[in-house]
């Protein structure tokens, strides 16, 4: 049995040991695509729509790399982006995981059930909180 908390990098390779055989277990944390959250059905979007949330997910990941306007319509989400927009800038900057968390975001946008993760819960007095935080 393992008693200690993994670290970042125990987490991360983790997720890569894995691979992606579509019979692994969700073992990541509850609110990732690879814990409890990824365990979502897909249900009522064509596959445009997806390839439309993959453009989205790259240009959400985009701030400070893409070519001026394309994040900010990005995060308008008012469907004016373009499969163009990922051409001519250097993709590379991107964070892949990025990508995937914001593509996988904009799915449940359009499922209509995002955020896609249970209400939080404080499990205390918030009153005692709010003194001891106080100066």
């Amino acid at each position: 049995m393992n008693d200690h908390e993994p670290d970042i990098g125990e987490i991360i390779t983790g997720m890569s040991d894995e691979l992606t055989h579509p019979d692994r277990p969700f073992t990541g944390q509850p609110h990732t695509d690879q814990g409890e959250r990824g365990k979502t059905m897909v249900v009522g979007l064509t596959m445009r729509d997806i390839c439309d949330c993959f453009i989205h997910g790259i240009c959400l990941a985009s701030y400070g790399i893409s070519p001026p306007g394309v994040y900010e319509r990005a995060t308008a989400g008012d469907g004016t982006l373009n499969y163009n927009d990922v051409y001519g800038w250097d993709l590379d900057q991107l964070d892949p995981l990025a990508v995937m968390q914001n593509m996988t975001c904009e799915i449940e946008r359009r499922m209509g059930i995002y955020p896609n993760v249970p209400k939080a819960q404080f499990g205390g007095d918030i009153e005692e909180t709010r003194r001891k935080d106080s100066p």
